[in-house]
């Protein structure tokens, strides 16, 4: 029996996991503090509209609590939640691996309820009931999605490991009641080895005892030894488990990356749509910007919610479609092959990296986005307006590690990346300060709206009807004139930006100085450099190991904006679908 809406417990005990389980004693459990109740009610929102029941939410503290409750969603107060502290959790500090060990503890409260868990992390979003699937292996104790960037079987069933050997993701598991040694030993473990990740540590344990060929998650350091794949499989259900833990106690599989996806899966390759497969679940990782990147993320994917006054937000929205020629998007070298191939094997370390042409093409073609996109924001801030940004297009993929224009494992990437996440270009975390009493100008995320919210059904069809196209700005309008002309239309659709800066700008000369500042905080590795400069120059070095490695150059302050690009005549781009999940 499910409890009252809105019901949060005073302690988590039976009585209340037994209001919320399934009827094969199944919960799936997410956590939060208060300062992640954004996440965490997306999720619920979401797994709620997919049919999903049998799900309740941690509260890590007091606030937390008191969000979820008056959320109304089923939660009860984790350990410590008295005493804990509100605050975002940035990846890999202290504060983060406590975290670690807080999780921990939960499932092990969960598991000694006798409470057969599915364990995700706020930071996804569940799109189908996961539970019907997890049934299918009876016989698993352990069933974990992975860091996998691509899928190794050509059916609906669980990874081969034997070739999806990359790191299990805790951010999604199921784990049987009957586990909790394993629980108390991970819990153990990170106790002992603080400096340790909950994840490392994960697939660690679960290898321990079993004599492996080096492969498997992590193979090697805190990773330990690899898994024994082709060892005793009797009784097994499936010869994709395999036994697992101290003594082969437990049996354990990978779920599909394709349908329980990481970040790069499921938001950069949206490899469910391409085989296809069915999608449960999404994980906001692989991602830049930290949790901005992640809402962004989820946004650009049509899964995340935001409150009515986003999606209709006062003084209106301008569109401005951005045309890019096919030599930008598909260049191609001087035999004629593209440069943007799937496979870069000429970069290697016996070129020139900074000279070769597919580089330079994915600057150019990176640059004319940023300027199309600078001159944008200078039109929706001089006009009091929310820009909604073109979807963008990347000859490269960005990771953190050196690569050949795309991430290692992923062999079904395409190239160019099209549509490209926003925060593999622009740092969407920092922001302009105010200087010599100017205003400063708007931070990205605060002036703009992600690609798709054009087709979002929570996009008022009102303010789609009201859709006004110009070809260019009212001749002989200033910012104000413009304002007046345009006031009844909530929607503007620009075919012809005018520049950010000089004379014809519609920004006033201390706007321009302030959006000159503001560029320094927008862009990230991929700008601001003439490309072609840098191919003669020292620098180039750096900026290339800036790209295949996503490492930082020092940047100029403030540096020169990004260069305007003269666009051919072009198909434009946009406005894209949002291409839900």
């Amino acid at each position: 029996m499910a409890p009252a809406e809105g019901a949060c417990a005073r302690a988590l005990d039976l009585p209340f996991v037994q209001s919320v389980w399934s009827e094969r004693r199944e919960l799936i459990v997410s956590f939060s503090n208060g300062d992640g109740m954004d996440m965490a009610g997306n999720l619920y929102a979401h797994a709620t509209a997919a049919g999903i029941r049998h799900i309740a939410f941690g509260a890590m503290d007091a606030l937390g609590l008191r969000r979820m409750a008056a959320a109304r969603i089923p939660c009860f107060p984790m350990r410590g939640a008295a005493s804990g502290g509100s605050g975002a959790i940035g990846w890999g500090g202290a504060a983060f691996r406590n975290l670690g060990v807080r999780k921990i503890t939960l499932l092990i409260d969960l598991l000694e309820l006798g409470v057969n868990t599915v364990l995700v992390d706020a930071d996804t979003v569940l799109l189908r009931d996961p539970l019907p699937y997890l049934r299918q292996w009876p016989d698993a104790d352990v069933l974990a999605s992975t860091d996998h960037l691509t899928n190794s079987t050509d059916d609906l069933g669980l990874e081969d490991l034997e070739v999806a050997h990359s790191h299990w993701n805790v951010g999604f598991f199921f784990i049987k009641a009957s586990a909790v040694p394993f629980a108390r030993a991970w819990r153990e473990l990170l106790v002992r080895k603080p400096h340790w990740w909950d994840q490392h540590a994960f697939g660690w344990l679960l290898r321990q005892g079993v004599a492996g060929d080096g492969k498997g998650p992590g193979a090697g350091g805190p990773n330990g030894p690899g898994w024994d794949l082709k060892g005793d499989k009797a009784g097994l259900s499936d010869p994709r488990l395999f036994r697992c833990f101290t003594n082969h106690s437990l049996v354990c599989g990978t779920l599909p990356v394709a349908s329980f996806a990481n970040g790069h899966v499921g938001l950069v390759q949206r490899l469910h749509a391409r085989l296809p497969r069915p999608l449960y679940f999404v994980h906001a990782t692989h991602q830049y910007s930290a949790g901005a990147g992640k809402r962004h993320r989820l946004r650009e994917a049509g899964v995340w919610i935001d409150p009515p006054e986003y999606y209709d937000p006062p003084g209106g929205l301008l569109y401005a479609p951005l045309a890019l020629p096919d030599g930008l998007l598909h260049p191609r070298g001087v035999d004629g092959k593209p440069l943007f191939a799937p496979q870069l094997a000429f970069l290697d370390t016996a070129h020139n990296h900074s000279a070769h042409p597919a580089l330079l093409a994915h600057f150019a073609l990176t640059h004319a986005q940023i300027a199309h996109v600078r001159d944008g924001v200078a039109a929706a801030w001089a006009l009091g307006r929310k820009l909604i940004l073109p979807p963008l297009a990347c000859g490269f993929d960005r990771g953190p590690f050196p690569h050949l224009g795309k991430s290692p494992g992923a062999t079904a990437q395409r190239l160019p990346i099209e549509p490209c996440p926003l925060d593999y270009v622009f740092d969407l975390e920092r922001r302009a300060g105010a200087r010599d009493g100017a205003a400063a100008a708007p931070a990205l995320l605060e002036i703009s709206r992600e690609y798709s919210m054009l087709n979002s059904t929570r996009t008022p069809p009102s303010l789609l009807a009201s859709a006004h196209r110009a070809s260019a700005l009212p001749a002989g309008e200033g910012a104000a004139g413009v304002r007046r002309l345009w006031a009844a239309h909530r929607l503007v659709e620009l075919a012809q930006l005018p520049p950010a800066f000089g004379p014809s700008s519609l920004l006033s000369p201390s706007q321009q100085r302030a959006l000159r500042e503001a560029l320094a905080h927008y862009t990230d590795v991929w700008c601001c450099v003439n490309p072609i400069r840098c191919a003669r120059r020292a620098r180039a070095a750096a900026l290339t190991r800036s790209l295949l490695s996503s490492r930082h150059v020092a940047t100029p302050s403030p540096p020169s904006p990004c260069p305007s690009v003269a666009l051919p005549s072009a198909r434009r781009r946009g406005p894209a679908r949002a291409r839900a999940l």
